[in-house]
This record gives C-alpha cells, structure tokens and sequence, in this order.
C-alpha cells in the first residue's frame, strides 16, 4: 500500500483471535537509532560507539532495546491507521537477544485474544515476535489494548 494512500481504520471486527498480519521488515539504521535515542534523552554509548561497542559486545553498537515498542506497534498498523480513543493497557516485552545497528528485523503480529470484558469494553492483545536477519529471536512483546471501535 502506498503511505501516500489513505489507509482504513483497524476497528475491533478485523481482530479475531489468530488473525496474522503481514510480516514487517523493520531496518534498523543509525539513523533511527539516532533519533530515538534524542527522543527519550538515552546517552548509552553503547548505541552509538563503535569502540566500546566492539570491546564489550564483541560486534557492532547496539540499538535500545525499546526500539521494540515502536516496532511492535507498527507490526499490526502498517497497512491501517489506529482509531481514535483507544487505551494501551500493558505492554510485556522478552528480550532475547540484542537489536544491532544494521539489522533488517522480520516482525510479526498476530491477534491472541479478542474480546469484550465485564464492562463491555473491547479488548485485544497482540503477540509480537521479531527475528533479526539470520532469523535469530531477538524480542516476544505482548501489547494489551483498550480499541475503540
């Protein structure tokens, strides 16, 4: 899909329990990391410092890891927009091993529970598992939603 296209709004009826989505690739350059890292005011020189990186994880600097709450996200909304109104309810991240500057993630979501709660409310969670390009696991992220429609 065109970004420049108008994309649909992900309403609560396009969550069913096992719905997948297509799978994300999600580059992971210096330059985004740059710009998260200027977002949330992180200094770790490990994110940027070749030296460093090199001495005390043996390869190239690494990304922060929560690079991972951005690529969860866009995992399920790549090709949709999000309705307005809706809650995060929780987030549960596994880390299982480090994000490198220069990998190309393989993302996937895909809906583990869809329902209506005691209070009527529409509530979706998401299982996101992402791999780096030698399909090493690199994170499990568990999203709990509020949705709007």
């Amino acid at each position: 899909m065109d970004p420049m296209e108008n994309k649909p709004e992900l309403i609560f009826t396009d969550l069913p329990v096992d719905r997948a989505f297509r799978p994300l690739e999600y580059p992971i350059t210096g330059e985004l990391v740059q710009e998260f890292m200027e977002t949330v005011g992180d200094r770790n020189p490990l994110y940027w410092d070749e030296a460093l990186a090199q001495e005390k994880l043996l390869g190239p600097p690494v990304a922060p890891p929560g690079l991972a709450a951005i690529y969860a996200r866009v995992s399920y909304l790549q090709d949709y927009t999000m309705p307005s109104g809706g809650v995060l309810a929780k987030q549960e991240f596994e880390f299982l091993g480090p994000i490198r500057i220069g990998d190309t993630l393989k993302v996937e979501a895909r809906v583990v529970e869809s329902y209506l709660d005691e209070k009527g409310r529409k509530r979706v969670t998401f299982l996101i598992r992402a791999e780096n390009q030698k399909s090493v696991p690199i994170s499990t992220i568990r999203l709990y939603a509020i949705w709007p429609k």
